[in-house]
């Protein structure tokens, strides 16, 4: 059996480039023949944009378009660039409905059109179909090709619709049943077409409870039904409950892998796919707002310093606490909002349960803030010799904790309920009201024990 490995051995990008610099087709074609489309695609990412087009040029429609498809953004669109409309099209004709609307969908506009009028009459007419369809939507990454029958139709009669259509329609699951308005009724599954005799009705065989998503559903949202029901192809229906399509589970984690990589990204303020886009001013301005946003966070943080001037200058050795104590608010805001919006993505926590969630997430800060608040007081008592002051800095410590905890786990819900991402903006704002509002705390509290006020 062979064995295959996700990482690109330096020695094999070596190799095809010495290939396209010495122009030698043949051994390039046989190498990339051995590859899985995957692991080509992978390859083919580590060279320069010119190597890219040396090989595409080489590849037949067929192979190029499975390779196309498994390339990143950043390096698929460049490439795209560079290929001409008609090798375009070429590439476009071969592959699945879904993949060629993905395709043709990320073109400019004009090119995008001139394609399409270059294409067959049926695959034009299928991507006429998909296109206006939002990209992040079911019907955006549904695909046309699926077998269904009426539920009048035998078994055997089912099998021949499977037999017609085996080239057309990879790794078939279910069968959909439709009514004679090709509303869907029912799904029968592959087994029991094989364990029930040929002349039996499918109506007789049928499951009515069918789990279908909508054209215009959220991508998302049909991630989360996928998983949630364990489905391996879900159908797509109408406005009228007519069956239009299907989504497999092959497309479904494509669409985790991209939910996920979105959420991180935009929750530590970078671009989604910046670990394969080669444009650095595209990289510079997708994280500049963030760090900008951050800057003026400083400067407020630092005018509460400064209120409080008075205290530092009675006890200098309390400043030397500013990074444990912004330390500690930071990672249990962290860790609570990255749960939540977890949740909220996944759908493991609904807008139901907040209240659960907020009283969670504050016993946990409890915990670790009686702990954490603890171990900062001893240190303090030991340091300055001042074991009321290390009790104020232990309670301080604490209620930090339960603040950052709170703001962590509440931020996201409230931007969900005001139809906000909460992974673009939760991480911005729970960093920056944990650093000011965990000062105040800090700061305050030492003051009120020194008998100073703020400025």
């Amino acid at each position: 059996m062979a064995t295959y490995s996700t990482d690109i051995d330096h020695n094999l990008v070596e190799r095809v480039e010495h290939f396209i610099s010495a122009a030698d087709a043949d051994s390039l074609l046989k190498l990339i023949d051995e590859m899985r489309p995957a692991d080509a695609a992978d390859l083919i990412e580590h060279l320069d944009p010119e190597e890219r087009l040396f090989i595409f040029k080489l590849l037949e429609p067929q192979d190029a378009g499975e390779v196309l498809i498994e390339m990143e953004s950043p390096a698929q669109d460049l490439l795209l660039r560079d290929l001409d409309d008609h090798t375009i099209s070429e590439i476009v004709q071969e592959l699945d409905s879904d993949d060629a609307a993905d395709l043709v969908g990320d073109l400019p506009e004009d090119r995008a059109r001139n394609i399409l009028e270059t294409l067959e009459d049926d695959v034009s007419d299928e991507l006429a179909k998909l296109l206006p369809y939002p990209e992040d939507s079911a019907g955006g990454i549904m695909a046309l090709e699926f077998i269904a029958v009426r539920a009048g139709f035998t078994v055997q009669d089912a099998i021949d619709s499977i037999r017609q259509r085996r080239e057309e329609v990879e790794n078939v699951y279910f069968i959909w049943v439709v009514d004679d308005f090709d509303r869907l009724v029912g799904v029968v599954s592959l087994k029991d077409l094989v364990l029930e005799p040929p002349d039996c009705k499918i109506s007789d065989i049928m499951n009515t409870e069918v789990i279908s998503v909508h054209a215009r559903t959220d991508q998302e949202e049909v991630a989360r039904l996928v998983t949630k029901y364990d489905l391996v192809s879900i159908p797509v229906v109408d406005d009228y409950h007519r069956l239009v399509g299907r989504i497999t589970h092959d497309d479904i984690i494509d669409v985790i892998e991209e939910e996920v990589d979105e959420d991180i990204s935009r929750m530590a303020g970078v671009m989604p796919q910046e670990i394969a886009e080669e444009s650095s001013l595209k990289i510079s301005r997708a994280r500049l707002p963030w760090l900008i946003a951050g800057v003026f966070g400083g400067i407020l943080a630092a005018g509460v310093i400064h209120q409080f001037e008075t205290s530092l200058e009675r006890i200098i050795a309390l400043s030397f606490f500013f990074p444990v104590i912004m330390a500690m608010g930071g990672n249990t805001g962290t860790q609570a909002a990255t749960v939540v919006v977890r949740g909220l993505a996944t759908g493991d926590i609904t807008m139901f349960a907040i209240h659960r969630r907020l009283l969670m997430e504050l016993r946990v800060a409890l915990i670790n803030g009686i702990i954490c608040g603890v171990l900062v007081g001893s240190i303090v008592a030991l340091w300055l010799a001042d074991a009321q002051l290390g009790t104020v800095v232990a309670l301080a410590a604490c209620l930090i904790v339960l603040n950052s905890a709170f703001i962590g786990s509440a931020v996201p819900f409230a931007l969900k309920k005001f139809n906000i991402d909460p992974a673009l903006a939760t991480g911005p704002f729970v960093t920056t009201s944990n650093d000011i509002l965990g000062l105040l705390i800090y700061l305050g509290l030492v003051s009120l024990y020194l008998g100073v006020g703020p400025r």
